[in-house]
C-alpha cells in the first residue's frame, strides 16, 4: 500500500494537477476524465491480457470481463458502500463529548447518488451483455461510451 501511494503521490498527482491546470479544466471534469483514465489503465490493460493468449484462437472476452467485473467493480462496491460510511462516521468526532459532530467529510448526497446511479446502470447494462447476447460488439462499446460521455456532461453542467 506504501509503494501505490507513495507512485501515486510522486507521479499520478502532479501529473494530473499539471494537466489539469495546464487544459484550464474544473475540478469535477478532471476527476471523471483524467483521474479516471490514470485510475482505470491498469484495469483495462489487465483486461486485455486475460483476453489474449499466445494463439490468437484462444481470445476470449470472457475472461477479460469477468477480471473488470471481479476486481475494479467489487472494488468500487466496497468502497462506495463501506470505505465511505466509515470515513464520514469516523469523522464525526467532536473532542467536546458534550458538543455538536464536527463533519469533516461531506458527502453531497445528490452527487453521491449520481455518481452511484451511473455506476449501477452501467454495470447493469454490461450484465446484461454477459447474461442476454454473451458478447460485446461495436454497438454495444459505443453505448458504453455514451453513457460516460452522458455522464461527464451532467457532471460538468
Amino acid at each position: 500500500m506504501y509503494n501505490l501511494a507513495s507512485t501515486a503521490d510522486n507521479y499520478l498527482s502532479p501529473s494530473l494537477e499539471h494537466m489539469t491546470v495546464t487544459f484550464g479544466l474544473s475540478d469535477s471534469l478532471a476527476g471523471v476524465t483524467l483521474l479516471a483514465f490514470g485510475n482505470g489503465a491498469p484495469d483495462v490493460f489487465s483486461a486485455v491480457a486475460a483476453a489474449g493468449g499466445q494463439d490468437p484462437s484462444e481470445l476470449s472476452a470472457t475472461k477479460s470481463v469477468s477480471v473488470i467485473m471481479g476486481g475494479p467493480s467489487l472494488g468500487t462496491f466496497f468502497i462506495t458502500c463501506i470505505v465511505i460510511s466509515l470515513a464520514t462516521n469516523a469523522s464525526n468526532i467532536n473532542p467536546d463529548k458534550n458538543g455538536p459532530p464536527i463533519k469533516m467529510i461531506k458527502v453531497t448526497p445528490r452527487f453521491y447518488l449520481r455518481d452511484i446511479s451511473f455506476f449501477l446502470i452501467t454495470n447493469l447494462y454490461l450484465l446484461y451483455l454477459m447474461l442476454v447476447p454473451g458478447y460485446i460488439n461495436l454497438t454495444h462499446a459505443l453505448i458504453f461510451i455514451a453513457i460516460y460521455a452522458i455522464y461527464v456532461i451532467i457532471v460538468v453542467t
